[in-house]
């Protein structure tokens, strides 16, 4: 969690939230008529404060203790009524809440240990919402081409630099790198990732008991293909 500390400052700046996903994530909402989200890996709280522009009663959680402060602190400057707390999504036992819905975007799935965890953590998504929209990197198209390297985001003082190392076991070592140009300043770290190609990600929620709805391949709500560069996913939870 190092480098999510680092990269807490600069994360607004990488990652805004983009026009393409704002308008999907308005219109899935008012499809299927959600007026609470559990925002899963909510990193600074910019997707969470959105929604709550809009009426949504939203909770954010992360495990990054710099991110829910930075979201706090967002939340508290702009008068949102979005919260936000400290959680792990492999162990959601301190949410007593309900939900409409559960939000788990950004590649944040992809920090399960493998097949197991994946499937308790979405037994846990399902304990706390009707409703389920997950977002991934399309890792049958990364490991299919044996992708090394994301693409490279630059922003007007700052790059960031993405790379997959393939270990034995299959799963990715995920190296991050933030340079500041005319500057010897940087900020690295890599991450163990659990690579979900789609078939697995549906087999999972359907042995957990969610009914996948849709498939995109982006948030522009492209048909999802093999070469699709994110796998974009809804279900609904099946009834017991």
């Amino acid at each position: 969690m190092d480098f999510y500390r680092a990269l807490s400052e600069y994360y607004d700046e990488i990652f805004p939230l983009k026009g393409a996903q704002k308008t999907f994530l308005h219109d899935y909402l008012n499809q299927e008529s959600l007026r609470s989200v559990l925002d899963i890996g909510c990193g600074t709280g910019t997707l969470a404060l959105e929604l709550s522009q809009i009426g949504i009663r939203v909770l954010g959680v992360d495990l990054s203790e710099e991110m829910i402060e930075i979201s706090r602190k967002k939340a508290h400057e702009t008068g949102s009524t979005a919260s936000f707390s400290l959680a792990d999504m492999r162990d959601l036992g301190s949410i007593t809440e309900l939900f409409d819905g559960i939000v788990c975007l950004g590649n944040t799935l992809a920090h399960v240990s493998g097949e197991d965890e994946l499937r308790k953590v979405l037994t846990q998504f399902r304990e706390k919402g009707t409703h389920l929209l997950l977002q991934t990197v399309n890792y049958d198209r990364i490991i299919a081409k044996q992708v090394k390297e994301l693409p490279i985001i630059k922003t007007s003082h700052l790059i960031f630099y993405r790379f997959y190392t393939y270990r034995p076991d299959g799963k990715l070592d995920f190296a991050m790198k933030i340079e500041f140009p005319g500057t010897r300043a940087g900020v690295s770290g890599v991450n163990l990732l659990f690579p979900i190609k789609s078939d697995l990600l549906k087999k999972a929620l359907l042995e957990t008991g969610w009914e996948v709805s849709e498939l995109w391949g982006n948030f522009a709500k492209e048909p999802w293909t093999e070469d699709s560069p994110a796998t974009v996913l809804s279900a609904k939870r099946i009834p017991v």
